[in-house]
């Protein structure tokens, strides 16, 4: 290093504003290192959340759907209702199982749950999937339950009635939105007052009249059994 060179580096060091400069851009440079760090972690945790926890027992060959659209369910109650009373919960996930059985629905429940027509935040069927919160449980008590809650509606045998008489609509009862105007109320459970088509309409005449208080003990599982038995059509573009 040439005498020029080795005077010029000395004055860079001695000089307090480059000092400081150096200084100030190594402390924004590690806070941005440390940032990235605890978002990839925080990342990397919320990709697991949802998992089923190793110490819950829980035979996903009884169930009579995949254990992702299992995990879909739960995560609609855990985030949907689980502040609602147990019959209210129950209900919740029996529109989610009632939709997926209905033609102008998606057939698998994850569909059912995440459905966003409009593609925009807030409006999707269920709107804790879109309000742009994380969706991840973070409460491992309350997701056990919703765990549970779940496995107990999608079991193969289920017997639990519907006590939403085959509802595919519901709202808060402190709300009254336009649309609950061209439906007909079935029920109120918990908070929520739920809502079938019309009678008379075209959808009501074309399902079939049920009693909602006698359990169909098979009936989702045989839907689903139907469901994969048909051939998977290929969206054109």
């Amino acid at each position: 290093m040439s005498a020029n060179a080795l005077e010029r580096h000395a004055y860079l060091r001695s000089d307090p504003v480059i000092s400081r400069t150096k200084s100030l851009t190594m402390r924004v440079l590690k806070t941005y290192v440390v940032a990235f760090a605890a978002m990839m972690v925080l990342h990397s945790t919320q990709s697991h959340a949802a998992d089923i926890p190793d110490d819950l027992m829980i035979d996903l060959d009884s169930l009579t759907v995949s254990e992702t659209e299992f995990v879909c369910l739960a995560l609609n109650d855990y985030f949907e209702a689980r502040g609602e009373s147990l019959a209210g919960r129950l209900a919740v996930a029996k529109v989610v199982i009632n939709r997926a059985m209905d033609k102008r629905y998606p057939t698998n429940v994850c569909d059912v749950i995440k459905q966003n027509k409009a593609r925009v935040m807030h409006r999707c069927q269920f709107s804790w999937y879109c309000d742009g919160r994380p969706d991840t449980p973070y409460n491992r008590v309350s997701w056990i339950r919703s765990l549970k809650l779940a496995a107990a509606v999608l079991q193969k045998d289920s017997s639990i009635a519907d006590p939403t008489g085959g509802a595919l609509w519901y709202h808060a009862a402190f709300v009254h939105p336009a649309w609950a105007d061209n439906l007909q109320v079935s029920g109120v459970v918990g908070g929520h007052i739920f809502y079938v088509d019309l009678e008379g309409s075209r959808y009501a005449k074309a399902s079939v009249k049920r009693d909602p208080m006698v359990p169909a003990l098979h009936r989702f599982s045989e839907w689903v059994e139907s469901r994969e038995a048909r051939p998977t059509a290929i969206a054109s573009r």
